[in-house]
């Protein structure tokens, strides 16, 4: 169940991390979130979200409009995989498969709502995803020498990885909409942290091991992740 506070009128969507030491505010599609470590109590969320909540609404006056616009999934519309931009057509209903890819356009039966393509992009993304796990990523924990128990796909709003303390490896389904670098990136992120739970010097000297421009993928990801969605 989400937990969201409310301070000065606006409600905020309380994001709570067990890894997380400090506090921060921030949007996504439109809507306030303010991440926090586990413990931390809603009267301290509080007081936070009124010391800087004016801050944030006031920068996000001044920036440019969000990277990440709605989707209307109309034809001709651009939608990606793997970096790269696709439009949108609609063609009759034909065969079995609602959603594909093929010569340079997303195929799309013709008469589905919204939500239901929207859905259809879903599964198609997170198909893809595990086929780019199942082929990309046995490679990187061979050369890690990390060995995940298990390795879930989900529909995350924020994270594009996780690994638990149990050794489970959980990747965000729009990993299959980024350029392959940045993929590749949360792949040795998430598998660095199954000997480092943390993120220490020591944490991001292992990852610098496999992937030494890791501060610039990182940076692309936290700056340009939000158009990555469908």
């Amino acid at each position: 169940m989400r937990e969201y506070i409310k301070v000065d009128g606006i409600s905020y969507e309380i994001k709570r991390n067990a890894r997380r030491k400090n506090i921060a505010l921030g949007v996504e599609n439109g809507s306030f979130f303010i991440a926090a470590p586990l413990r931390t109590t809603r009267e301290e969320l509080a007081a936070v979200v009124g010391q800087s909540g004016e801050e944030l609404r006031k920068k996000l006056m001044r920036r440019p409009a969000a990277q990440a616009q709605e989707h209307r999934y109309e034809e001709g519309e651009p939608f990606y995989y793997r970096g790269e931009q696709y439009p949108l057509r609609f063609v009759p209903r034909n065969g079995v498969y609602p959603l594909k890819l093929e010569e340079g356009a997303f195929i799309s039966f013709k008469g589905l709502t919204a939500e239901e393509i929207r859905h259809n992009f879903e599964v198609w993304y997170r198909l893809r995803l595990r086929e780019i796990i199942q082929r990309e990523f046995p490679a990187w924990c061979k050369k890690i020498g990390a060995t995940p128990r298990r390795v879930s796909l989900k529909n995350a709003k924020t994270l594009w990885g996780s690994c638990s303390s149990s050794g489970g490896v959980t990747f965000n389904i729009r990993l299959a909409l980024v350029p392959p670098p940045l993929a590749e990136y949360v792949m040795i992120h998430e598998l660095c942290h199954m000997s480092e739970m943390n993120h220490s010097p020591k944490f991001w000297t292992r990852v610098a091991q496999y992937c030494p421009d890791y501060a610039a993928r990182r940076k692309e990801l936290k700056t340009e992740g939000g158009k990555y969605r469908w």
